[in-house]
């Protein structure tokens, strides 16, 4: 054997579940297809993150960057605004995270996590896999040597994000239920922050058309801006996408007096038709994590949070049964994974419905419900103990009747 487990996919998830495992003695391979540093978007934290980089024995790496600290989610729509400050979720969840340009905190990661003994190996293109009873082969390219090699493991987890490597090689991929929409970003230099505490906050702007924005801000100076709307949206204004971004980020009165000084200072990056899922979460010697297994939308920037948690499911599971432990793959992953998703799923329906809006910029919220929310948003959406984790459709629908 090469390594006991071969991870697919240097980032966030890669990192902390190549940490985890090597940490608990086994030999690590990590293949990763590009380079780092390299531009990713999902650059605003939950406080659940640090949590598990906690645990991977990387938040250490991560506070080190001093990267601009996060508190709160500010929700704005017109004259109404409404901070979710996650010093007032449950007791015992993390009151604070940041805010990171995802090239520098990818690099991070994946530097401490060659630090804990993984074996991180970039321009490395996974192109085939064959599953035997007793082990998994992965056929490689190493594209810098354009040399062919052979790796065989007991174990092999896709961590590789949109890359989505295993579901395209197994024939995983299914529709998601969450409908296609355009994203248009860039980030900005000069933008007005709020002072103090405030200064770190992400703005998620619902915009006058229906569609909504982000400002994230770092702390380089840089701030990220993005526009989430329908197709027909950006169709609607001309000119390049720089053009468009800004033509209808300015037709937002928050945002345009936000931005009012700022200069970009990125090409516009257009994606679409992010959304993705897969008949599967893991088979015999396999299991795919993160945004490889599903993608929902970047409205609670629950991508890196739910990619960092279900790495580390993973990779416990993995270590008990590389141990020799029985595993029920069935409950203790493909059940947890898919509770803690289907938590984002029904508030990102929700959210495009408009009752969770509703909800989120109500004045007169009752403490227990905004603490409740709160710490759905700081990603806490394993804690059965929150009636919006253990039956988040219910429980939005008895709030939406108490408004």
């Amino acid at each position: 054997m090469d390594a006991d487990v071969l991870v697919i996919g240097a980032g966030p998830a890669g990192s902390v579940a190549g940490s985890l495992l090597s940490r608990q003695g086994h030999r690590v391979i990590t293949l990763e297809t590009g380079t780092f540093p390299r531009f990713q978007i999902g650059e605003s934290l939950l406080p659940r993150s640090n949590d598990i980089l906690a645990a991977a024995g990387l938040l250490d790496a991560v506070v080190a960057r001093r990267y601009q600290p996060k508190n709160a989610a500010l929700f704005l729509d017109g004259d109404l605004r409404e901070r979710f400050c996650f010093a007032d979720a449950f007791p015992g969840q993390r009151p604070q995270t940041f805010q990171v340009p995802r090239d520098d905190f990818d690099q991070t990661l994946a530097t401490a996590a060659r630090g804990h003994g993984v074996d991180v190996r970039f321009n490395h293109k996974v192109e085939t896999i064959e599953l035997a009873q007793d082990q998994v082969s992965l056929s490689v390219l190493d594209l810098e040597a354009d040399r062919r090699l052979q790796l065989h493991a007991r174990f092999v987890l896709d961590c590789s994000g949109y890359g989505r490597v295993l579901p395209r090689l197994l024939g995983l991929e299914k529709r998601s239920e969450i409908p296609p929409r355009v994203a248009l970003f860039t980030w900005v230099e000069g933008d007005d922050r709020p002072p103090g505490d405030l200064e770190g906050d992400i703005w998620i702007c619902i915009h006058p058309r229906g569609a909504w924005g982000w400002i994230i801000p770092f702390s380089n100076g840089r701030t990220s801006v993005g526009l989430v709307m329908p197709q027909a949206d950006y169709e609607s204004v001309s000119g390049c996408d720089r053009d468009r971004l800004f033509a209808l980020l300015h037709e937002d009165p928050n945002v345009r007096v936000r931005l009012r000084n700022a200069s970009p200072v990125l090409k516009t990056v257009k994606l679409s038709g992010w959304a993705a899922a897969v008949t599967r979460f893991h088979g015999p010697g396999w299991a795919v994590t993160g945004n490889a297994s599903e993608f929902l939308d970047p409205v609670f920037s629950s991508g890196v949070t739910l990619a960092l948690e279900s790495s580390s499911i993973a990779a416990g599971l993995v270590h008990r049964s590389l141990s020799g432990e029985a595993v029920d793959w069935d409950a203790e992953y493909d059940g947890a994974v898919g509770q803690a998703v289907g938590v984002f799923k029904v508030f990102v329906q929700s959210w495009y419905e408009g009752s969770l809006p509703r909800i989120l910029l109500h004045p007169n919220k009752h403490p227990a419900i905004k603490q409740a929310i709160t710490a759905v948003l700081g990603g806490y959406v394993r804690d059965t103990n929150n009636p919006f984790v253990r039956d988040p459709e219910k429980t939005l629908a008895a709030v939406l009747k108490l408004q």
